[in-house]
């Protein structure tokens, strides 16, 4: 029997063997969920996808072929759950709670991996039961379900219990996902620029993408652009497995709509005469996955090569006469049905005619740093509508986020929340947000690969390609093999249209992938320099040349000291405080002298304060960039203070001008101290020492990320058991927790004798992360916060309240510990975190709508929607505030956002029915 599965892995059904690309961004979605869907129309990919996810799980498979004709109690008995486990359950059928399966506890810590495929195929009642199969907590097997969409079938219900849903949307190849699909699969090049009209034409669908190949290879004479204009190579397939299986009378109604380009309800109406228009759009797109419905739930599209299908059926039934009378009638429907309160979705503020190389001209001269640029300026003639505008707030951001103030992110965060019908300005303000968030955390920081995907893929959709380009490139720092050259390919592509703005910036991204590495190259900085000096970007120049003088220096080459101060001169004249600061940390590390050393490192970090720069994470990147070749920064290490630069860069040189000294400590901290953070990214500085981390098994670094979570409580040995262990109580796993700890106090201590550690503590079977007076851990201070917020607000001081709860949020830089991803350990606490942060923020804009502040409350009841956009009362304190501080449009966006939040999870607005699961 041919399988995807390794020798380890058994299954009591064939599964099936397909040619498709790694989805290596979907399929890591389903490694820790309980239960996972793979929702889409047929033809995208949901059977290759969970063979995928079948391979890539460690433990046992079972595969199972859905059947028509399949009911609840054989699909109990095949997949190995009592025939009787619905005996005696009571209501309607599958109401019952299926008995433990016989097998549950087999494939050891991993457990069974059960996954059933055309989910459709089955009745309700068994569509019911697989469901609740998928919900049952471990020792119950985890279930991953394909279908297509059904009635009943409600995949934000789902997705609101808990399941991991991926939808058709999800499943569809981009533009540049089909360049590397096709010369890696197919064995067949596409020509340039085909790909982006391709993808739209199939609407990245899987099936159709490999019939286009067959069409290629098949007639090799024929042009590609002439076999796509066609359309023939999708055709019959289309029309056997899209529309054959759709009822009567909607394969009626999308034929005789298929002249109308965009699908809305009043359109529909007025060219067919039917009154359910609307009903029939919403369930060819929800129940039969035919049409695809815009963000604004009103419109409907369907993919280009389908509506060749239909206009084809259309032009056999009827005359010449009658098809033009009814093209006429359908122009002018489409006319009619096009609102001139539409918002355009590419505003004029920053627009201008979006061909594959034009960037917006505001943008041009903000990168460019032009003289007028500076947050707190106006922006005057870069954005005609006023400096109060969206996109002027966008343009200020971006110009503080290039000289390094930190206060950039706020800005950009003004700017999304005015541009809620700006595409433009959205999705520019949303990348920029994502881009300033990779760089403020240092090079070990991970990339928000979901979102990026989103941003590039809208952005490619409303035709704003150097967005999506853009977008692209800050793909190739995240952790899938599939866009690892996406720099480099954005790069020839932007090259390859004249594109020298777009090559710019994707020489920028090539360069900052190989510090991410640690391979940080020479001559991509200085290709990148070269770059940036062309177009006259002076403010990127800096930063470019101030880390091509880190390397340099670490790299020891001739005059290195002597460029990084080529490299600090510039960045003053420039007026880039941010690089100037990393330039000044170049010249420290080139310094001969210690005590010049030090005064530079402190001028250094004083220039980067005094600019409101992210002191931690330009060491981290500054860490980097003398790292020795191929020693890419590590999740575990701390992006704050940093060791011994000399060491780390691997220069010792006797007797030459950077010889190593073991005083050449350029981030020493003033005192010795520990600081552990944990929000947002782990974070341990000691003394002001840097930890090789590689040194420390996995195990005990992750033993130590969860004392560090708890600082200053005892953690008793059980909880470690669990965590780590699996809960097993032995003589063996006791000692292993005992070398466990014993080789963290070696390792964070290794200068104090045995049994004389002062940082981790036994107390009776307990051990306990010390925090002595003067140090820090950001989840302690989180919750003391939280803890002084809640006891003032209930004694009435509610100023000292609002304090404690700014302060909470203050320290609340993120999710807890993100680099461990779904690790059980972690997930009950970083939960517990959140919900307070988010509870602080609501509490806090509720106590400045009682004070009449109601600006101020608008600010925190967005923060709370940061961080959990389904918490009801933030949207409810969020509309109170903007109604009371006289924000109308901002109270509309607010109503409508919370509208979309409630349908998202299948609860009418008006919350007059109970909640459906």
């Amino acid at each position: 029997m041919t399988s995807l599965l390794p020798a380890q892995q058994w299954t009591a059904f064939r599964i099936p063997v397909s040619e498709t690309m790694s989805r290596g961004r979907l399929t890591e979605q389903f490694a820790h969920c309980s239960s996972g869907l793979v929702i889409a129309p047929p033809g995208f990919g949901k059977t290759a996808l969970l063979a995928q996810a079948a391979k890539a799980h460690p433990g046992p498979v079972t595969w199972y072929q859905a059947r028509p004709d399949a009911d609840e109690r054989e699909l109990l008995t095949t997949l190995g759950y009592p025939a009787d486990a619905l005996a005696g359950s009571a209501g309607p059928p599958g109401a019952g709670r299926p008995a433990r399966r016989r097998d549950a506890g087999d494939g050891g810590a991993v457990g069974r991996l059960v996954v059933i495929d055309d989910m459709h195929l089955f009745s309700a009642a068994a569509r019911a039961l697989v469901i609740r199969l998928g919900q049952l907590a471990p020792p119950h097997p985890r279930v991953l379900i394909g279908t297509r969409p059904a009635a009943g079938l409600s995949a934000a219900a789902l997705e609101a219990a808990g399941a991991t849903v991926v939808n058709a949307d999800a499943l569809r190849f981009r533009s540049w996902e089909v360049e590397h699909l096709f010369p890696h699969l197919y064995d067949t090049a596409l020509r340039p620029g085909i790909a982006l009209p391709l993808v739209r034409a199939t609407g990245g669908r899987a099936a159709t993408l490999r019939l286009f190949a067959r069409a290629v290879a098949a007639r090799p004479d024929t042009g590609q652009e002439r076999i796509l204009a066609d359309g023939m190579f999708g055709r019959e397939y289309l029309e056997r497995e899209v529309l054959a299986p759709l009822p009567d009378r909607l394969g009626r109604f999308l034929t005789e709509t298929c002249l109308l380009g965009r699908l809305t309800a009043d359109a529909c109406r007025a060219l067919t005469g039917r009154t359910d228009s609307a009903e029939m759009l919403w369930s060819l797109a929800h129940e039969h996955g035919v049409l695809r419905a815009d963000p604004d739930g009103r419109t409907y599209v369907a993919e280009p090569l389908l509506r060749e299908c239909l206009r084809a059926r259309l032009t056999g039934t009827l005359t010449d006469v009658e098809l033009t009378r009814l093209r006429v009638r359908a122009a002018a429907c489409a006319a009619a049905g096009d609102h001139d309160d539409r918002p355009d979705p590419q505003p004029s503020a920053v627009r201008r005619r979006l061909g594959s190389a034009d960037w917006p001209d505001p943008l041009r001269i903000v990168v460019a740093g032009g003289p007028d640029i500076y947050l707190g300026r106006s922006v005057g003639r870069v954005a005609q509508e006023g400096s109060g505008s969206s996109a002027a707030l966008l343009v200020q951001g971006i110009a503080a986020a290039l000289t390094g103030d930190s206060t950039a992110g706020a800005t950009v965060r003004r700017a999304l929340a005015e541009a809620t019908d700006d595409a433009l300005v959205a999705l520019s303000g949303q990348l920029v947000r994502v881009a300033l968030a990779v760089l403020a955390g240092g090079p070990a920081r991970p990339v928000p690969y979901p979102e990026l995907q989103r941003i590039a893929y809208d952005a490619e959709r409303l035709d704003l390609l150097w967005l999506s380009r853009a977008a692209r490139c800050l793909l190739g720092l995240g952790p899938h093999p599939e866009d690892a050259g996406q720099p480099v390919v954005v790069l020839e592509e932007c090259t390859r249209l004249g594109d020298a703005e777009g090559a710019a910036l994707a020489a920028s991204a090539v360069c900052l992938r190989s510090v991410r590495t640690g391979r940080p190259g020479i001559g991509e900085l200085e290709d990148a320099v070269r770059r940036f000096r062309a177009l006259g970007w002076g403010t990127l120049e800096a930063w470019g040349r101030a880390a091509l003088a880190v390397v340099e220096v670490a790299h020891d080459l001739p005059d290195a000291g002597q460029r990084a101060a080529q490299a600090e001169a510039f960045a003053r004249s420039a007026g880039v405080p941010g690089a100037r600061a990393l330039a000044m940390g170049a010249m420290a590390l080139a310094a001969p002298d210690a005590g010049h050393r030090t005064e530079l490192q402190e001028a250094a970090w004083s220039t980067a304060r005094s600019a409101r720069l992210p002191v931690a994470g330009l060491r981290s990147w500054l860490t980097a960039l003398a790292a020795p070749a191929g020693q890419a920064p590590s999740a575990q290490a701390p992006t704050g203070p940093v060791g011994d630069y000399g060491a780390a860069a691997g220069r010792a040189k006797a007797g030459g001008q950077h010889a190593a000294a073991s005083g050449r400590v350029l981030a020493a901290r003033s005192a010795p101290g520990l600081t552990v953070r944990c929000l947002g990214g782990f974070e341990f500085i000691l003394a002001g020492r840097e930890h090789d981390w590689a040194k420390l098994r996995p195990r005990a670094q992750a033993v130590l990320r969860l004392l560090a979570v708890r600082a200053g409580q005892a953690v008793h040995r059980d909880h470690l058991l669990l965590a780590f262990w699996d809960g097993v109580t032995t003589p063996s796993t006791l000692h292993n927790l005992q070398v466990t700890v014993s080789s963290l106090r070696s390792f964070l201590e290794p200068e104090r004798p045995r049994g004389g550690s002062r940082l981790i503590a036994r107390q009776g079977d307990s051990y306990r992360l010390v925090l002595a007076p003067g140090d820090v851990s950001d989840v302690a201070e989180f919750e003391r916060a939280v803890r002084e917020g809640r006891r003032a607000r209930a004694q009435k001081r509610s100023e000292e309240a609002a304090d404690a709860f700014r302060i909470a949020l203050d320290h609340y830089a993120g999710e807890l510990l993100p680099e461990d991803g779904y690790a059980e350990w972690v997930a009950g606490d970083r939960e517990r975190l959140r919900r307070e942060a988010a509870n602080s923020a609501v509490a806090l804009a509720e106590i400045r709508l009682a004070q009449s502040r109601p600006v101020d409350a608008v600010e925190a009841a967005e923060r709370c929607l940061e961080i959990d956009g389904h918490r009801d009362a933030a949207w409810r304190a969020l509309i109170r505030a903007c109604d009371a501080a006289g924000l109308a449009a901002d109270s509309a966006r607010a109503r409508n956002g919370y509208s979309a939040m409630l349908a998202s999870l299948g609860i009418p607005p008006s919350g007059g029915l109970s909640h459906p699961m």
